[in-house]
């Protein structure tokens, strides 16, 4: 079970990285050291989405459906936060520094966070 549930994480995270958020396989990059730096990026920019998903969900938990289960992922949470927060910049100011240190501190292991 515990094999099982880590394969399931990894699928989760590839279809953040492929279609769930940030299209990569839409990529026309071939070369090898290109690629791992984009992943790498990318790995990032997950971890930035999901970190401001689990900050956000502390702050204002996410709807659960009649189902029972969430109406959004933690990660999708995040993305759509940060991407509202980057397409309108010059009126989120403060809000983006907010969440750049809720990034840089988690990746400090530091506690989620912002004060």
């Amino acid at each position: 079970m515990d094999d099982y549930k880590l394969r399931w994480e990894i699928e989760t995270l590839f279809g953040c990285l492929k279609s769930r958020g940030f299209n990569f396989e839409a990529t026309h990059i071939t070369k090898l050291d290109r690629i791992e730096k984009l992943v790498a990026v990318l790995a990032i920019a997950f971890s930035w989405c999901h970190i401001t998903g689990e900050w956000l969900h502390q702050q204002k938990p996410i709807k659960i459906k009649n189902h029972g289960r969430p109406a959004i992922s933690i990660f999708r949470y995040g993305l759509d936060w940060l991407r509202e927060i980057v397409l309108n910049l010059s009126e989120n100011k403060r809000r983006y520094n907010q969440v750049l240190r809720l990034l840089f501190r988690q990746l400090s292991c530091g506690a989620i966070g912002v004060s």
